[in-house]
């Protein structure tokens, strides 16, 4: 193994900014596109709706059967180019769509391909972690990773919609392509490249059961779930609850974004320090707490305050989540990865179908009671894979 380098040598810092630009890009387009689809083709709610199941369903699909084949390749480089290139594709075929079914069509093949490039970053951001940095630094590593991502939401939202009121949605989706082109190439060229090497033999012999994997699939699509159902449900909870302006949804969201950063950051020094698993039930303890606060709120200014708990439950669970399913699953970082971004997928379906049943029948604020009972089973499986021999950080096996 070559000398450990640290958290910010340039190679480590280009990682970094390539990470933020991948996830800035797709963060352009994919906010955009329910109101391109409702405002431009004039699609009901059901359409919309429907759109974004089918592509959290292909997302699946496609990055489960990508991710089996990557953990063969030497190197993820070309993975990651690729998908970069569909998603330029996919931009073009939407900034040109003559109707909503070419939209889709688009959306089923081209864009949700593309997004097997996230979870390959968070693939290829681990192997170079264990090769290239200290060990105890590896959980804060993959923390600043998703920082970054985060960092890149924060931004890239608000400038995606100001793009489409400026320069309309075909000129938007066509400049996005272009930059999906340019980075995706940029990227291909200056990642750093190593050898794959073999997990140690002390922990390939180690991996998780199913039954293991399937209970923190479980928990995480819950809290996922929870939280997509959260971000739909606002700008309804504050206009139809709270009588307040829909506006102040996006400053609640800014707000939370902002605070999620440092927790990420905190959470990964943390990791190295404490058990992985004790810090994610902490994660998913503020989202029990949150969702009952959002329940019984009856004032605006109170949400406000409860975006802190909201920061430390999203700092926590998607910040070191990644960590922990590649933990369970050592030498299959590919597979692993993409564990966990499907339980996102899974979750963005399971809180969609909340919405749009639940909420329609017993109202948006009666919402966030069942949002606090999926936290509170999501709870109850961390405490029991807390239990479980294996469960603890990569950190604390070299600690």
């Amino acid at each position: 193994m070559p000398p450990a380098v640290s958290l910010f040598s340039p190679r480590t810092l280009l990682i970094y900014l390539l990470t933020m630009l991948l996830g800035g890009i797709y963060a352009l387009v994919a906010p955009t596109l329910s109101f391109y689809l409702a405002d431009h083709f004039q699609m009901r709610p059901l359409a919309v709706g429907g759109f974004f199941i089918a592509i959290a369903l292909a997302n699946i699909v496609y990055s489960q059967a990508i991710a089996r084949w990557s953990d063969r390749l030497q190197q993820r480089h070309g993975l990651i180019l690729t998908g970069m290139l569909l998603g330029g594709l996919a931009c073009f075929a939407f900034a040109k769509a003559p109707s909503y079914w070419w939209v889709l069509l688009s959306g089923l093949t081209l864009f949700a391909m593309s997004n097997s490039v996230l979870p390959q970053i968070f693939a290829f951001s681990r192997e170079y972690a264990d090769h290239c940095l200290p060990p105890h630094r590896t959980t804060l590593f993959n923390s600043i990773v998703r920082a970054c991502i985060a960092l890149a939401w924060v931004a890239a939202p608000p400038l995606g919609f100001f793009l489409q009121s400026w320069i309309g949605f075909e000129l938007q989706y066509q400049s996005v392509g272009v930059c999906y082109v340019i980075t995706g190439v940029v990227a291909y060229a200056l990642l750093p490249r190593f050898p794959r090497k073999p997990p140690p033999p002390r922990i390939t012999e180690r991996p998780k059961g199913n039954t293991e994997i399937l209970a923190a699939m479980g928990a995480f699509a819950l809290l996922f779930g929870a939280n997509h159902a959260y971000v739909l449900g606002l700008p309804m909870l504050l206009t139809q609850e709270l009588g307040e302006p829909a506006q102040f949804a996006g400053w609640l969201m800014g707000t939370a974004a902002a605070l999620e950063i440092p927790v990420m950051l905190l959470a990964g020094w943390l990791a190295a320090r404490l058990n992985l698993v004790t810090i994610l039930r902490f994660g998913c303890a503020a989202a029990v707490v949150l969702y009952l606060g959002v329940w019984q709120v009856q004032h605006v200014w109170q949400m406000f305050a409860l975006q802190l708990l909201n920061a430390l439950f999203v700092g926590c669970i998607a910040g070191l989540g990644i960590t922990f399913f590649q933990n369970m699953l050592p030498g299959r970082v590919g597979v692993a990865s993409t564990l966990f971004t499907n339980t996102n997928q899974i979750g963005n379906i399971c809180g969609s179908l909340l919405i749009a049943i639940f909420a329609d029948l017993y109202g948006y604020k009666n919402l966030y009671g069942v949002n606090m009972l999926a936290a509170l089973v999501a709870f109850g499986l961390l405490l029991w894979l807390g239990g479980r021999p294996r469960g603890n950080s990569h950190s604390s096996t070299t600690n």
